[in-house]
Protein backbone atom coordinates (compact mmCIF):
# COMPACT_ATOMS: atom_id res chain seq x y z
CA UNK A 1 0.00 0.00 0.00
CA UNK A 2 1.47 3.42 -0.92
CA UNK A 3 2.41 5.77 1.91
CA UNK A 4 -0.12 8.46 2.72
CA UNK A 5 0.31 11.87 1.11
CA UNK A 6 1.84 14.66 3.17
CA UNK A 7 -0.75 17.23 4.27
CA UNK A 8 0.75 19.96 2.09
CA UNK A 9 -0.36 18.01 -1.06
CA UNK A 10 -3.99 17.54 0.03
CA UNK A 11 -5.32 20.86 -1.39
CA UNK A 12 -3.72 20.11 -4.77
CA UNK A 13 -5.17 16.58 -4.77
CA UNK A 14 -8.61 17.92 -3.83
CA UNK A 15 -8.49 20.45 -6.69
CA UNK A 16 -7.41 17.75 -9.15
CA UNK A 17 -10.28 15.50 -8.05
CA UNK A 18 -12.80 18.34 -8.42
CA UNK A 19 -11.52 19.22 -11.88
CA UNK A 20 -11.75 15.60 -13.01
CA UNK A 21 -15.30 15.13 -11.68
CA UNK A 22 -18.21 15.66 -14.08
CA UNK A 23 -19.64 19.14 -13.78
CA UNK A 24 -22.93 19.51 -11.97
CA UNK A 25 -25.60 21.39 -13.94
CA UNK A 26 -25.41 25.13 -13.41
CA UNK A 27 -28.46 27.33 -13.00
CA UNK A 28 -27.77 28.99 -16.36
CA UNK A 29 -27.55 25.62 -18.17
CA UNK A 30 -30.03 25.30 -21.03
CA UNK A 31 -31.08 22.14 -22.87
CA UNK A 32 -30.18 21.28 -26.45
CA UNK A 33 -33.61 21.67 -28.11
CA UNK A 34 -32.87 20.36 -31.62
CA UNK A 35 -31.31 16.99 -32.45
CA UNK A 36 -27.57 17.13 -33.09
CA UNK A 37 -27.63 13.96 -35.21
CA UNK A 38 -30.01 12.29 -37.64
CA UNK A 39 -32.84 10.49 -35.92
CA UNK A 40 -36.19 8.78 -36.63
CA UNK A 41 -38.74 8.98 -33.79
CA UNK A 42 -42.25 7.57 -33.47
CA UNK A 43 -44.53 9.37 -30.99
CA UNK A 44 -47.88 8.64 -29.44
CA UNK A 45 -49.76 11.96 -29.61
CA UNK A 46 -52.78 12.55 -27.39
CA UNK A 47 -55.33 15.12 -28.54
CA UNK A 48 -58.25 16.61 -26.57
CA UNK A 49 -61.48 14.67 -27.05
CA UNK A 50 -59.95 12.47 -29.76
CA UNK A 51 -58.22 9.13 -30.02
CA UNK A 52 -54.43 9.15 -29.77
CA UNK A 53 -52.52 9.15 -33.05
CA UNK A 54 -49.08 7.98 -34.09
CA UNK A 55 -46.71 10.57 -35.51
CA UNK A 56 -43.33 9.88 -37.10
CA UNK A 57 -40.68 12.60 -36.93
CA UNK A 58 -37.40 12.47 -38.81
CA UNK A 59 -34.50 14.90 -38.46
CA UNK A 60 -31.64 15.73 -40.77
CA UNK A 61 -29.36 17.41 -38.25
CA UNK A 62 -26.81 18.80 -40.73
CA UNK A 63 -29.51 20.37 -42.93
CA UNK A 64 -31.73 21.50 -40.00
CA UNK A 65 -34.74 19.78 -41.58
CA UNK A 66 -37.63 18.13 -39.75
CA UNK A 67 -40.23 15.91 -41.39
CA UNK A 68 -43.45 15.05 -39.55
CA UNK A 69 -45.68 12.32 -40.95
CA UNK A 70 -49.11 12.48 -39.38
CA UNK A 71 -52.48 10.88 -40.07
CA UNK A 72 -54.23 10.84 -43.46
CA UNK A 73 -50.97 10.76 -45.44
CA UNK A 74 -50.14 14.31 -44.39
CA UNK A 75 -46.52 15.44 -44.14
CA UNK A 76 -45.04 18.68 -42.86
CA UNK A 77 -41.44 19.60 -43.62
CA UNK A 78 -39.84 22.33 -41.53
CA UNK A 79 -36.76 23.99 -43.04
CA UNK A 80 -35.30 26.00 -40.18
CA UNK A 81 -32.53 27.56 -42.29
CA UNK A 82 -34.90 28.80 -45.03
CA UNK A 83 -37.59 29.59 -42.43
CA UNK A 84 -40.23 27.81 -44.45
CA UNK A 85 -42.75 25.01 -43.99
CA UNK A 86 -43.93 22.70 -46.75
CA UNK A 87 -47.28 20.96 -46.21
CA UNK A 88 -47.64 17.85 -48.35
CA UNK A 89 -50.95 16.08 -48.95
CA UNK A 90 -50.28 12.51 -50.06
CA UNK A 91 -53.96 11.85 -50.79
CA UNK A 92 -54.16 14.62 -53.44
CA UNK A 93 -50.44 14.75 -54.32
CA UNK A 94 -50.33 18.48 -53.68
CA UNK A 95 -48.18 20.77 -51.56
CA UNK A 96 -48.24 24.24 -50.06
CA UNK A 97 -45.19 26.28 -49.02
CA UNK A 98 -45.54 28.74 -46.15
CA UNK A 99 -43.11 31.40 -44.99
CA UNK A 100 -41.81 31.18 -41.43
CA UNK A 101 -41.38 28.25 -39.09
CA UNK A 102 -44.12 28.20 -36.48
CA UNK A 103 -43.09 27.41 -32.94
CA UNK A 104 -44.36 24.04 -31.75
CA UNK A 105 -45.88 23.48 -28.29
CA UNK A 106 -42.73 21.62 -27.33
CA UNK A 107 -40.53 24.66 -28.04
CA UNK A 108 -40.28 27.37 -25.40
CA UNK A 109 -40.52 31.02 -26.41
CA UNK A 110 -37.09 32.63 -26.77
CA UNK A 111 -37.69 34.61 -23.56
CA UNK A 112 -38.96 31.64 -21.52
CA UNK A 113 -37.15 30.79 -18.31
CA UNK A 114 -36.55 27.05 -18.21
CA UNK A 115 -36.30 25.17 -14.94
CA UNK A 116 -34.36 21.91 -14.84
CA UNK A 117 -36.17 18.91 -13.41
CA UNK A 118 -35.34 15.27 -12.92
CA UNK A 119 -33.90 12.65 -15.20
CA UNK A 120 -36.03 9.92 -16.80
CA UNK A 121 -35.81 7.13 -19.34
CA UNK A 122 -38.35 7.33 -22.19
CA UNK A 123 -38.32 4.89 -25.13
CA UNK A 124 -35.02 3.52 -23.83
CA UNK A 125 -33.33 6.94 -23.92
CA UNK A 126 -32.13 9.08 -21.01
CA UNK A 127 -33.59 12.57 -20.83
CA UNK A 128 -33.78 15.58 -18.54
CA UNK A 129 -37.06 17.37 -17.80
CA UNK A 130 -37.26 21.12 -18.42
CA UNK A 131 -40.33 23.20 -17.49
CA UNK A 132 -41.62 26.67 -18.27
CA UNK A 133 -44.90 28.54 -17.97
CA UNK A 134 -46.57 29.95 -21.06
CA UNK A 135 -49.72 32.01 -20.53
CA UNK A 136 -51.25 29.92 -17.74
CA UNK A 137 -50.03 26.49 -18.90
CA UNK A 138 -47.03 24.66 -17.50
CA UNK A 139 -45.05 22.89 -20.23
CA UNK A 140 -42.56 20.16 -19.37
CA UNK A 141 -40.35 18.55 -21.97
CA UNK A 142 -37.97 15.66 -21.48
CA UNK A 143 -35.02 16.07 -23.84
CA UNK A 144 -32.07 13.75 -24.43
CA UNK A 145 -28.55 15.21 -24.11
CA UNK A 146 -28.34 15.29 -27.94
CA UNK A 147 -31.58 17.29 -28.32
CA UNK A 148 -34.22 14.63 -29.02
CA UNK A 149 -37.64 15.46 -27.58
CA UNK A 150 -38.86 12.35 -25.81
CA UNK A 151 -41.92 13.64 -23.98
CA UNK A 152 -44.13 16.74 -23.76
CA UNK A 153 -46.47 17.29 -20.81
CA UNK A 154 -48.82 20.29 -20.64
CA UNK A 155 -50.50 20.92 -17.27
CA UNK A 156 -49.85 17.34 -16.07
CA UNK A 157 -51.29 15.78 -19.26
CA UNK A 158 -48.91 13.87 -21.53
CA UNK A 159 -49.36 15.30 -25.03
CA UNK A 160 -46.50 13.52 -26.83
CA UNK A 161 -44.33 10.60 -25.84
CA UNK A 162 -41.69 8.80 -27.90
CA UNK A 163 -42.37 5.12 -28.48
CA UNK A 164 -39.23 4.41 -30.52
CA UNK A 165 -36.01 6.28 -31.29
CA UNK A 166 -33.66 5.14 -34.04
CA UNK A 167 -30.46 6.99 -34.86
CA UNK A 168 -29.64 6.59 -38.54
CA UNK A 169 -28.87 8.78 -41.57
CA UNK A 170 -31.93 10.41 -43.12
CA UNK A 171 -31.87 10.52 -46.94
CA UNK A 172 -32.24 14.05 -48.43
CA UNK A 173 -35.18 12.99 -50.64
CA UNK A 174 -37.34 12.53 -47.51
CA UNK A 175 -37.34 16.32 -47.14
CA UNK A 176 -38.20 17.18 -50.76
CA UNK A 177 -41.51 17.50 -52.58
CA UNK A 178 -41.86 14.57 -55.01
CA UNK A 179 -41.79 15.57 -58.68
CA UNK A 180 -45.31 14.17 -59.22
CA UNK A 181 -46.83 16.62 -56.68
CA UNK A 182 -48.45 19.88 -57.83
CA UNK A 183 -48.93 23.15 -55.92
CA UNK A 184 -52.25 23.23 -54.08
CA UNK A 185 -54.92 25.40 -55.73
CA UNK A 186 -55.00 28.99 -54.50
CA UNK A 187 -51.30 29.03 -53.56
Amino acid sequence: MPPSLPRRFLPAVAIAVLLAAPALPRAEEQPQLLPTRDVDITYKVTRPRARPISERVRWSAAAHLERIDGPNRSTSIFDRQAKEVTLRNGATRTYTKLEGTPRRRSEPDKDAVLKRGGELVVAGQRCVEWSWTEDVETHTICVSPDGVLLRLVVDSETVMEARSVRYRPQPPELFRVPTNYAPALGH
